[in-house]
C-alpha cells in the first residue's frame, strides 16, 4: 500500500490521480521537468495535512553522476573515525 507522509494509505482515486499525473508530466514520457516538479508540490499540498515541506533533489544522471558518486564516496572513506 501506498502511504503518505503522515502514514495514511492512499485511496484507489488518489492514486490513480498520482499515476495519472506521473505519466502526464514525467520527463522520461516527453513531460517537462519543471512541470513535473510544480505539479507534484501542488499535488502534494493538497493531500498533505501537516505543514511538512517537500523537497526535490536533483542528482547527476550518466558518467557525471557515476564519478561523483565515487567521489563522494571517497571523501566518506578519507575522513577520520568520530572517536573522541
Amino acid at each position: 500500500m501506498n502511504q503518505d507522509s503522515t502514514g495514511r494509505d492512499w485511496t484507489a482515486a488518489e492514486k490513480a490521480a498520482y499515476r495519472h499525473l506521473i505519466r502526464t508530466h514525467h520527463p522520461d514520457r516527453g513531460g517537462d521537468p519543471d512541470e513535473l516538479i510544480t505539479q507534484l508540490a501542488r499535488f502534494h499540498a493538497t493531500q498533505q495535512a501537516s505543514g511538512e515541506r517537500i523537497v526535490f533533489v536533483s542528482r547527476r544522471r550518466g558518467l557525471a553522476g557515476v564519478i561523483d558518486a565515487l567521489r563522494q564516496r571517497r571523501r566518506r572513506r578519507r575522513q577520520p573515525p568520530r572517536v573522541r
